[in-house]
Protein backbone atom coordinates (compact mmCIF):
# COMPACT_ATOMS: atom_id res chain seq x y z
CA UNK A 1 0.00 0.00 0.00
CA UNK A 2 2.86 2.38 0.84
CA UNK A 3 4.47 1.57 -2.48
CA UNK A 4 1.31 2.57 -4.37
CA UNK A 5 1.09 5.88 -2.50
CA UNK A 6 4.76 6.61 -3.23
CA UNK A 7 4.26 5.81 -6.94
CA UNK A 8 1.16 8.04 -7.14
CA UNK A 9 3.02 10.91 -5.40
CA UNK A 10 6.00 10.55 -7.76
CA UNK A 11 3.67 10.55 -10.79
CA UNK A 12 1.90 13.67 -9.51
CA UNK A 13 5.20 15.47 -8.91
CA UNK A 14 6.60 14.54 -12.33
CA UNK A 15 3.29 15.39 -14.03
CA UNK A 16 3.04 18.70 -12.14
CA UNK A 17 6.61 19.58 -13.06
CA UNK A 18 5.95 18.76 -16.70
CA UNK A 19 2.78 20.85 -16.72
CA UNK A 20 4.57 23.76 -15.03
CA UNK A 21 7.38 23.55 -17.58
CA UNK A 22 4.88 23.56 -20.44
CA UNK A 23 2.86 26.55 -19.14
CA UNK A 24 5.68 28.72 -17.79
CA UNK A 25 8.71 27.89 -19.93
CA UNK A 26 7.55 26.54 -23.26
CA UNK A 27 4.07 28.04 -23.37
CA UNK A 28 2.29 28.89 -26.59
CA UNK A 29 4.82 30.24 -29.15
CA UNK A 30 2.07 32.33 -30.81
CA UNK A 31 1.05 33.95 -27.55
CA UNK A 32 3.77 36.64 -27.78
CA UNK A 33 2.39 37.69 -31.16
CA UNK A 34 -1.16 37.90 -29.83
CA UNK A 35 -0.29 40.13 -26.86
CA UNK A 36 1.61 42.90 -28.63
CA UNK A 37 0.85 46.24 -27.01
CA UNK A 38 -0.79 48.86 -29.19
CA UNK A 39 1.71 51.18 -30.86
CA UNK A 40 2.57 54.28 -28.88
CA UNK A 41 1.47 57.39 -30.71
CA UNK A 42 3.41 60.54 -29.93
CA UNK A 43 1.12 63.39 -28.92
CA UNK A 44 0.75 66.21 -31.42
CA UNK A 45 0.85 69.70 -29.96
CA UNK A 46 0.09 73.12 -31.38
CA UNK A 47 1.37 76.13 -29.49
CA UNK A 48 -0.79 79.23 -29.88
CA UNK A 49 0.42 82.79 -29.81
CA UNK A 50 -0.14 84.51 -26.47
CA UNK A 51 -3.77 85.42 -25.81
CA UNK A 52 -4.39 88.81 -24.16
CA UNK A 53 -7.73 89.65 -22.61
CA UNK A 54 -8.86 92.96 -21.11
CA UNK A 55 -11.66 92.43 -18.60
CA UNK A 56 -14.08 95.36 -18.88
CA UNK A 57 -16.54 96.16 -16.11
CA UNK A 58 -18.33 99.34 -15.20
CA UNK A 59 -17.28 101.06 -18.40
CA UNK A 60 -13.57 100.53 -17.89
CA UNK A 61 -10.79 97.94 -17.93
CA UNK A 62 -10.52 96.17 -14.56
CA UNK A 63 -7.96 93.44 -15.26
CA UNK A 64 -5.42 92.46 -17.84
CA UNK A 65 -4.96 88.70 -18.38
CA UNK A 66 -2.35 86.99 -20.56
CA UNK A 67 -2.47 83.23 -21.29
CA UNK A 68 0.00 80.96 -23.06
CA UNK A 69 -1.91 77.97 -24.40
CA UNK A 70 -0.89 74.78 -26.18
CA UNK A 71 -3.43 72.46 -27.78
CA UNK A 72 -3.07 68.68 -27.85
CA UNK A 73 -4.43 67.66 -31.23
CA UNK A 74 -6.11 64.40 -32.28
CA UNK A 75 -3.75 63.82 -35.20
CA UNK A 76 -1.62 65.58 -37.82
CA UNK A 77 -4.68 66.36 -39.95
CA UNK A 78 -6.36 68.13 -37.04
CA UNK A 79 -3.18 70.12 -36.44
CA UNK A 80 -3.03 71.16 -40.11
CA UNK A 81 -6.69 72.22 -39.93
CA UNK A 82 -6.01 74.26 -36.78
CA UNK A 83 -3.02 75.98 -38.40
CA UNK A 84 -5.16 76.82 -41.42
CA UNK A 85 -8.00 78.18 -39.25
CA UNK A 86 -5.80 79.91 -36.66
CA UNK A 87 -7.46 83.36 -36.97
CA UNK A 88 -10.91 81.84 -36.36
CA UNK A 89 -9.59 79.73 -33.49
CA UNK A 90 -8.01 82.74 -31.78
CA UNK A 91 -11.21 84.76 -32.30
CA UNK A 92 -13.34 82.01 -30.75
CA UNK A 93 -10.93 81.66 -27.78
CA UNK A 94 -10.75 85.40 -27.11
CA UNK A 95 -14.55 85.65 -27.33
CA UNK A 96 -14.96 82.71 -24.92
CA UNK A 97 -12.49 84.24 -22.46
CA UNK A 98 -14.16 87.67 -22.64
CA UNK A 99 -17.54 86.09 -21.99
CA UNK A 100 -16.14 84.03 -19.10
CA UNK A 101 -14.47 86.97 -17.34
CA UNK A 102 -17.39 89.31 -17.97
CA UNK A 103 -19.81 86.90 -16.29
CA UNK A 104 -17.67 86.14 -13.24
CA UNK A 105 -19.36 87.40 -10.07
CA UNK A 106 -16.05 88.60 -8.63
CA UNK A 107 -12.62 89.30 -10.08
CA UNK A 108 -10.91 89.12 -6.68
CA UNK A 109 -10.75 85.31 -6.38
CA UNK A 110 -8.16 84.77 -9.09
CA UNK A 111 -8.42 82.52 -12.12
CA UNK A 112 -9.87 79.03 -12.15
CA UNK A 113 -7.61 77.38 -14.72
CA UNK A 114 -9.64 74.15 -14.90
CA UNK A 115 -12.79 76.14 -15.86
CA UNK A 116 -10.83 78.04 -18.50
CA UNK A 117 -9.45 74.79 -19.96
CA UNK A 118 -12.89 73.19 -20.17
CA UNK A 119 -14.40 76.31 -21.74
CA UNK A 120 -11.66 76.56 -24.38
CA UNK A 121 -11.94 72.85 -25.16
CA UNK A 122 -15.71 73.24 -25.72
CA UNK A 123 -15.25 76.33 -27.86
CA UNK A 124 -12.51 74.73 -29.98
CA UNK A 125 -15.29 72.60 -31.52
CA UNK A 126 -16.81 75.76 -33.02
CA UNK A 127 -13.66 76.49 -34.99
CA UNK A 128 -12.29 73.01 -35.73
CA UNK A 129 -15.11 70.52 -35.31
CA UNK A 130 -15.74 67.82 -32.76
CA UNK A 131 -12.76 66.04 -31.16
CA UNK A 132 -10.05 67.77 -33.20
CA UNK A 133 -8.59 69.05 -29.92
CA UNK A 134 -7.95 66.39 -27.27
CA UNK A 135 -6.87 68.74 -24.49
CA UNK A 136 -6.08 72.37 -23.75
CA UNK A 137 -2.84 72.90 -21.87
CA UNK A 138 -2.48 76.23 -20.07
CA UNK A 139 1.27 76.84 -20.00
CA UNK A 140 1.25 80.13 -18.11
CA UNK A 141 -1.18 82.74 -16.84
CA UNK A 142 -0.45 86.35 -16.00
CA UNK A 143 -3.13 88.38 -14.25
CA UNK A 144 -2.80 92.01 -13.27
CA UNK A 145 -5.18 94.67 -12.00
CA UNK A 146 -5.45 97.48 -14.49
CA UNK A 147 -4.10 100.80 -13.28
CA UNK A 148 -4.73 103.74 -15.52
CA UNK A 149 -1.65 105.87 -16.10
CA UNK A 150 -1.86 109.60 -16.70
Amino acid sequence: MKLIIIIVVVILIVGGGGAATWFFVLGDPNQAEKEEPPPVIDPIFLELETLSVHVIRGGGVQKYIVLDITLEMRDADARALAEMKMPKLRDVFIGALNEYFTNLPSLKNGLNVSHIKRRLLRHSEKALGKEAVKDVLVQSVFERDWKQTN
